[in-house]
């Protein structure tokens, strides 16, 4: 039997992507294949992949789970169906193949309650001993797994009652107002309910720096420091906290000749 068992997630949103790809790497019997934000691109990955375990999405643009799943030829992995909308259960538990529902937002104690339901139906016996390491002629340095943050896309943001597509690099800086957010843009702002640590933990770490409580900055949109003053590519100003300072100094050294 296999060691380990294979997963995918499709998803259309970045938050998703973020979470379960870091639920999934806390298990050392699961490993991420890969992740599709769009629904037929995933159609074709799990087809050629063959992942033993898919997260799914319930409601995507242009083509919901259940869809996915209809067009999805047997035999199927184990689907984990995640969702915000708990109404839509009853419709993907046709399929044999689902063998949970998670709500999101997905706290990892649902998480791995799934993955038990998934691994005593398969009968999977999880090996979490780690293995002595074989000895090889040329010892290589071993890598620190990516950061599935780096590789995101794209962001939807809710405003108001519609969604806004959001790049990474269309952001120049976040600013806190208690439970909602000011995303500056590039050319206009965004104001949508969310928090200061759940934004910065969506964002590519790469990319951003938390440069006071209040605010969160992209390293390429800064133009000049002043003292404690970031000045911005657009003119606007930011103060860099004092129990920051040493950090954000310390990061932005690293591109000083």
């Amino acid at each position: 039997m296999n060691e380990i068992l294979t997963c995918y997630l499709v998803d259309d949103e970045s938050p998703a992507h973020v979470i379960m790809s870091k639920y999934i790497s806390r298990m050392p019997y699961l490993a991420l294949l890969g992740q599709s934000f769009d629904p037929f691109e995933g159609l074709e990955k799990v087809q050629a992949l063959k992942p033993a375990i898919l997260f799914l999405d319930v409601e995507m643009p242009d083509m919901t789970g259940v869809q996915f799943l209809k067009s999805l030829p047997q035999p199927h992995p184990m689907v984990i169906m995640v969702t915000a909308s708990p109404q839509f259960a009853a419709e993907t538990y046709d399929f044999d193949s689902v063998t949970h529902y998670l709500l999101k937002p997905v706290g990892f104690d649902k998480f791995l309650e799934a993955i038990n339901r998934v691994v005593k139906r398969l009968g999977f016996v999880p090996n979490t001993g780690a293995a002595a390491p074989v000895a090889s002629p040329v010892s290589q340095p071993a890598q620190a797994p990516a950061d599935p943050r780096e590789n995101v896309p794209y962001f939807l943001i809710k405003e108001d009652k519609k969604l806004v597509r959001v790049a990474p690099e269309d952001i120049v800086f976040a600013e806190g107002m208690k439970d909602y957010l000011k995303l500056h843009l590039t050319g206009r702002v965004l104001v949508t309910h969310m928090t200061m640590t759940k934004l910065e933990d969506m964002l590519p770490p790469s990319q951003f720096l938390r440069v006071n409580r209040s605010f969160i900055v992209r390293r390429q949109a800064i133009k000049e420091i002043d003292g404690n003053q970031i000045t911005t590519l657009d003119g606007k100003k930011v103060v860099i906290g004092v129990t920051y300072r040493e950090t954000v100094m310390n990061e932005l050294k690293k591109n000083m000749l």
